[in-house]
């Protein structure tokens, strides 16, 4: 959608809008296999404690959903290598008594360096947002030494399940058609930032940290969830859409809280518990391009459950927290869509402004 209106307030068409299928099933076929296989070990070994860690590696499947098989692995190779890094960083803070006051700033910076290798790469989805999401979930859970190497064990095998399901696709259209190729898939350009790439990851970096800061200093606790929502906004192209965006993380958070307060008093654990983490993973890819907010109602209850795997809190709690949080990032993303778009302007030259 073109950037060039004046309009700043989403049009209810566009809140509502549900962009045509295009074999989206595949994309969550793939992304909920590569979730339930680590997730299903776990439950095996008595270890889902380290379920988030399982949860994060697999985000690696997410990436080039329609790219022929050889370009979706390097893709997903190089943004699995970016999951690691981030949840090891994660694990480091999550040591520290301090991790609370650490993980604000440290996001910063990897938010302003990841959007840097997401914007080189060109990965798609774009920007920063499940890097940024790993270190920061992580973060939030006290470990140990000890867990954080089995962790990240966990985390790698994730990332190379994701990996092997991505590229299985390619014997399978051999035996079905006799041919190495998808002919679904296709290349998929990501324009380059209309400000740079520098901007870009400036844009990212001092959002994250100001939506980051804010709750840190008002003592409510888990920020990541401000950090991860101006993310959300902000990973959208131009000030309209990241507007559309953020609204769409309100809309669809706010929904998603009352499904995700249904199941958490329903207290799922075990194979059930599992069960549920794989569909509502897929159920975010059956719907995340076609419309946003839709997406958050499977979303929003996946990251309550997976908070429930990892640590205990009183469901009320978890409930108002990640609400204000998410009124937190949205608003900032908001703010810095419409900041950077002032700079933008000024900094066109004058003859290319239209009167």
């Amino acid at each position: 959608m073109p950037d060039a209106a004046p309009r700043l307030t989403p049009r209810w068409r566009d809140l509502l809008e549900l962009r045509p299928y295009d074999r989206d099933h595949w994309a969550a076929l793939r992304v909920g296999l590569a979730t339930a296989v680590p997730l299903t070990a776990l439950w095996l070994l008595g270890r889902q404690d380290l379920a988030a860690f399982a949860v994060f590696g697999a985000f690696a499947s997410v990436y080039g959903r329609n790219l022929p098989h050889l370009s979706r692995l390097r893709l997903q190779s190089t943004a699995g290598a970016a999951q690691l890094l981030s949840i090891g960083v994660g694990g480091l803070i999550a040591l520290s008594p301090h991790r609370y006051a650490i993980v604000v700033p440290v996001a910063a910076v990897g938010a302003f360096g990841f959007s840097l290798l997401a914007d080189r790469a060109r990965w798609t989805p774009p920007g920063p947002l499940f890097q940024i999401f790993g270190l920061a979930g992580i973060a939030a859970v006290p470990t140990t030494p000890a867990r954080l190497g089995v962790g990240l064990l966990v985390s790698t095998g994730s990332v190379l399940v994701a990996l092997l399901i991505g590229y299985l696709g390619r014997l399978f259209w051999r035996v079905r058609a006799g041919t190495l190729h998808d002919p679904y898939t296709k290349p998929v350009a990501v324009p380059s930032p209309p400000h740079g790439l520098w901007a870009h990851a400036t844009m990212f970096g001092v959002g994250t940290l100001v939506a980051g800061a804010i709750p840190s200093l008002l003592g409510i606790g888990h920020p990541y969830w401000a950090m991860v929502s101006v993310i959300a906004g902000l990973s959208a192209s131009g000030r309209y859409n990241r507007v559309l965006r953020a609204t769409h993380r309100f809309v669809g958070t706010m929904a998603g809280l009352a499904v995700g307060a249904a199941i958490l008093a329903l207290r799922p654990g075990g194979v059930w518990a599992v069960a549920l983490v794989v569909a509502l993973q897929a159920g975010i890819e059956l719907f995340v391009v076609r419309n946003y907010a839709l997406a958050l109602l499977f979303m929003t209850p996946l990251v309550l459950v997976m908070g429930e795997l990892s640590a205990h809190h009183p469901v009320g709690e978890l409930i108002w927290q990640r609400g204000i949080e998410t009124v937190i990032g949205v608003a900032v993303a908001i703010a810095m869509a419409i900041f950077m778009e002032r700079k933008q302007s000024e900094a066109r030259p004058l003859g290319s402004i239209r009167i």
